[in-house]
């Protein structure tokens, strides 16, 4: 069975061919996104949880702020930052509640930029996702066409005359719903976890918040 669909493939035309390398590229390329994606908001959720856990179960926070601090600013993630924000609003204006108020400008200004960042390259996916299918469908539409055109050139109608052409349209139409479906998972998928960690890490922001004018009241 392998070595027939190789087969197909190098006798396919060569619209097709161009249609299934893309389709393939395509493929390659979401993967790679996907596990990449996995992989960073897998982390961000951990770390955020981790930082709101700790804080939830009445740990110190100077303590989490000295250890947030120990590491590089491009390393914190959405709640950390959004600790390490609070806290030196606090501690570095004379005026707390002009401070609280530029606080909620703040945190909104980091929840978007966390968005942004966490977003970033998703759009290549639903792309890929939205685009696919029709792609594949384009590569069925020259199969059949294909198909039309190798019945023409026999008088007499047979098998062998029409499926070259329709097996590379049922190919093309496989290729391109296998590099869609796992796309669109991923996708939805992901935009759901990014709406996790951001509602977390907000809901974390208010709480600091309350807690602060509490302390300067």
């Amino acid at each position: 069975m392998e070595f027939e669909l190789l087969e197909l493939l190098a006798n396919a035309s060569l619209p097709v061919k161009i249609i299934l390398f893309l389709l393939v590229l395509a493929s390659v390329g979401s993967w790679v996104l996907i596990f990449e994606k996995h992989f960073t908001l897998d982390k961000s959720l951990m770390a955020s949880h981790n930082i709101e856990d700790r804080f939830w179960d009445g740990e110190d926070i100077e303590s989490l702020v000295a250890e947030i601090k120990e590491k590089n600013i491009d390393e914190l993630e959405s709640s950390e930052l959004v600790l390490l924000t609070v806290h030196q609003e606090m501690v570095s204006k004379d005026n707390k509640f002009r401070s609280i108020d530029s606080l909620e400008r703040l945190i909104r200004v980091i929840i978007s930029r966390e968005d942004e960042r966490l977003t970033k390259n998703l759009s290549i996916l639903a792309t890929i996702s939205s685009s696919a299918p029709y792609v594949g469908l384009l590569g069925t539409v020259i199969g059949i066409i294909n198909a039309f055109r190798g019945l023409s050139t026999t008088a007499q109608l047979t098998l062998s005359s029409v499926a070259p052409g329709i097996s590379e349209a049922l190919v093309a139409t496989a290729i391109g719903l296998l590099t869609a479906i796992p796309a669109l998972i991923a996708f939805n998928q992901f935009t759901r976890k990014v709406e996790n960690i951001l509602n977390s890490s907000l809901a974390f922001a208010e709480e600091l918040i309350s807690k602060s004018k509490k302390d300067v009241t």
